[in-house]
């Protein structure tokens, strides 16, 4: 009878994965609101060289040591982060109004005093009477103003004394809004417009943004959406200087709730945010294929997920941090590989399931 021989072969892999740094804002998204930054990544398709299988063992095969064979499936490629590459993901984070735009400073010539038998309602500053209706003593109709010390200036309607209909409120010092007026505030549609670029044309109330409306940073980002009390609030979209995009949901100037972030390099997230973070469930695609579907935190991939590599293999089961982390299934063409990671690195893995001569494969 011949002899049967036994081929035993153990093989590992061992090799941390990389994870690249964090990114940065002020976001909203989400989002600062309109304001904030991120540091500078690494670059997302950044690759290293294939990791080294550790060393083989030998068989005794009819006395003589003989090479054991070598693995049928390769190690697959590493992850890819979900931090941004270039540009900031967390912002704004700060209102994107000012409460109240500074004065300019006094003129060097004191305005002429104007005696008018028609009086302005005070808000935050006294105000003159310079032209126009009166009504019981008080300005009413289209009719001009000016601040008692000459720093503003007041054109258009108005009603019992308080700026109310269409008028022109210059600070003096490059602030100006152009819009509707209820009672000395402003309340309905208009445009105020910033001496750094910045401008707000929509809906507000009370003096502050509220409602629909476009908001344009000073460095180009925009949001175009719902806003409330002066915040990013409610539907909108979000769009950074260097291309990025969140549509979605907002909350209080920042990303929260369900959203797409399509970023200039071609990446692209669906799913839930919160804090201006991926964090929840979804799916990442990067631009070279690759895509995770699962759960997020701290805009890294956390808890049960799928990975998907662009070249066919697929890896399920836990992550951690952005990295592999506890037990998972790699499958590619060889078979099934039960495998176990910590922080990253391959601790333990199994022979494919379903290659031929398998365990698995044996025990159907």
């Amino acid at each position: 009878m011949k002899n049967m021989h036994t081929f035993i072969g153990r093989f590992g892999f061992v090799g941390p994965l990389r994870l690249i740094g964090a990114l940065g804002a002020a976001a909203l998204l989400l989002v600062g609101c309109a304001t904030g930054g991120g540091a500078p990544m690494e670059s997302a398709g950044q690759s290293r060289p294939p990791e080294k299988p550790a060393k083989v063992e030998k068989a005794e095969i009819g006395g003589r040591a003989e090479k054991a064979p070598k693995p049928v499936v390769e190690n697959a490629p590493e992850i890819k982060p979900t931090l941004a590459t270039t540009g900031p993901v967390a912002r704004p984070k700060k209102p994107p109004v000012i409460a109240q735009p500074e004065a300019a400073p006094p003129p060097a010539v004191p305005p002429a005093q104007v005696v008018s038998r028609c009086k302005v309602r005070k808000n935050s500053v006294e105000w003159v009477y310079v032209s126009g209706g009166c009504r019981n003593g008080y300005a009413h109709g289209r009719g001009r103003a000016r601040s008692v010390d000459g720093r503003r200036t007041y054109v258009g309607m108005f009603a019992d004394g308080a700026f109310s209909g269409e008028g022109e409120y210059d600070w003096g010092n490059g602030v100006r809004y152009v819009g509707h007026f209820l009672n000395g505030r402003r309340n309905g549609s208009g445009t105020l417009t910033y001496p750094d670029s910045r401008k707000y044309s929509g809906q507000f109330k009370d003096n502050v943004y509220h409602g629909e409306g476009t908001y344009i940073d000073a460095d180009g980002a925009k949001y175009v959406g719902q806003f409330k009390s002066g915040y990013f609030h409610g539907e909108g979209v979000y769009t950074w200087p260097n291309g990025d995009v969140y549509t979605g949901r907002f909350k209080a100037n920042q990303m929260d709730g369900t959203g797409s972030l399509v970023r200039a390099n071609g990446d692209r997230y669906v799913g839930t945010f919160e804090n201006n973070e991926m964090n929840g469930t979804g799916t990442y695609t990067w631009s070279n294929g690759d895509a995770y579907a699962g759960g997020f935190r701290n805009d890294k991939m956390s808890g049960e997920g799928t990975y998907s590599y662009a070249n066919g293999m697929k890896y399920a089961g836990a992550f951690k941090d952005g990295r592999k982390h506890g037990a998972g299934v790699l499958t590619t063409e060889s078979g099934r590989i039960r495998q176990q990671w910590r922080d990253g690195e391959k601790i333990a893995e199994e022979p494919p399931m379903d290659a031929p001569g398998s365990a698995a494969t044996g025990s159907r």
